[in-house]
């Protein structure tokens, strides 16, 4: 996996961690978009290097050509003086310069796609950062309403299998105990108060 490749991988991981953590989605968003910025600023980086690697190959390129050129002219002047050893030696040597200004091309052609590409990709990471920073509280919200939609979930599903049904057994027994006692309560209560009544009514 490449460079882009392990970032784009990064990225999806930071999103995945938002709907898998139940806590402070703002903060674990923050983080995600310190990562995603973090990638972008070595992204950049990597393209500043290629650019530069370019430039360098680009100019060995021209040096190349201009040797290609200067040896091909001495080759006419060895020839020129009738001197066709000297002359076949700088044939070769423009040759082997020829060669190295080809082959310099292709690997800047080559350079120019990977820096076209990266660069493409940058725009559009760049894109979604801003994206992300502009509708943040947007999808906090969508966090925070998939991590209750999972919670409903697994309630329900406690519910349909019956884990919860202790727990409600347990709650409807107090609630009887409860309400019991209460009717006790005020049954001696009221005894009380008529017996009172009683005692004045004799006084």
């Amino acid at each position: 996996m490449g460079f882009l490749g392990r970032t784009l991988s990064g990225m999806r991981q930071g999103v995945q961690r938002l709907f898998l953590d139940e806590e402070n989605p703002e903060v674990i968003l923050e983080q995600a978009l310190w990562d995603m910025e973090k990638k972008l600023i070595q992204m950049r980086r990597a393209v500043a290097q290629a650019v530069a690697s370019f430039k360098r190959a680009d100019r060995q390129r021209q040096q190349a050509l201009i040797s290609v050129q200067r040896w091909q002219n001495r080759a006419q002047m060895a020839l020129s003086y009738g001197d066709e050893a000297l002359a076949k030696e700088a044939i070769a040597r423009s040759r082997d310069y020829d060669k190295v200004a080809k082959t310099l091309v292709q690997q800047g052609q080559e350079q120019q796609t990977f820096i076209a590409d990266v660069r493409k990709n940058l725009r559009h990471l760049e894109e979604q950062i801003n994206q992300i920073k502009m509708q943040k509280e947007m999808y906090v919200a969508r966090i925070r309403s998939a991590v209750a939609q999972q919670e409903l979930h697994r309630l329900k599903e406690e519910l349909e299998l019956g884990h919860l049904q202790p727990a409600i057994a347990d709650l409807e027994a107090d609630m009887w105990q409860i309400e019991a006692e209460t009717y006790l309560t005020d049954s001696l209560e009221a005894k009380f108060i008529a017996l009172e009544k009683h005692m004045a009514a004799q006084e």
